[in-house]
């Protein structure tokens, strides 16, 4: 009898740890995350550059340009617009105009040398990890003999913001 007994004790004590071991249960955890569109400068400044023009020898000519490039999160669209530079006659692209140094403005034509500058204007992002995802400007430039072939002898500059939005 004593060890029924027993049985009967160690089978309720089982019985009752048993049931506090399976009294538990479980906790689900959601784990979430955004990734934020942005784009970013690579290189901050480049140059365009016509060179010496000549009047004598004319021609179209096309500017060297420098390079620049910028990034953005895999997957962003972005847009690239340009302000035409300090001395556009007209929006678009096609007006910009470069300064002779020594003039203080374009009211008289032969202080101006007028350009085309175009650059990418859109697309999609490839990512922010550098080298290979970097997106270049592709900028480009081209002037006409019509457009200086009667300016005054000196140095032109203008200066063109690139503003790059996701």
């Amino acid at each position: 009898m004593k060890r029924t007994a027993i049985k009967f004790l160690l089978a309720g004590a089982l019985a009752t740890t048993a049931g506090i071991a399976s009294a538990g249960g479980t906790h689900v955890i959601t784990v979430s995350a955004s990734v934020t569109g942005v784009c970013k400068i690579v290189d901050a400044t480049s140059t365009l550059a016509f060179g010496a023009l000549n009047p004598a020898t004319g021609g179209t000519v096309n500017a060297v340009w420098s390079g620049g490039k910028f990034s953005c999160t895999k997957g962003q669209a972005y847009t690239v617009t340009s302000d035409d530079g300090l001395w556009e006659s007209a929006s678009g692209g096609a007006n910009n105009r470069m300064k002779l140094s020594t003039a203080t403005d374009c009211t008289a034509a032969t202080n101006c040398i007028r350009y085309t500058l175009s650059s990418v204007t859109s697309g999609t992002g490839n990512g922010t990890g550098g080298g290979a995802n970097d997106i270049s400007f592709a900028v480009t430039g081209q002037t006409l003999i019509a457009d200086y072939q009667n300016a005054n002898v000196g140095s032109y500059a203008d200066t063109v913001t690139l503003t790059i939005a996701p």
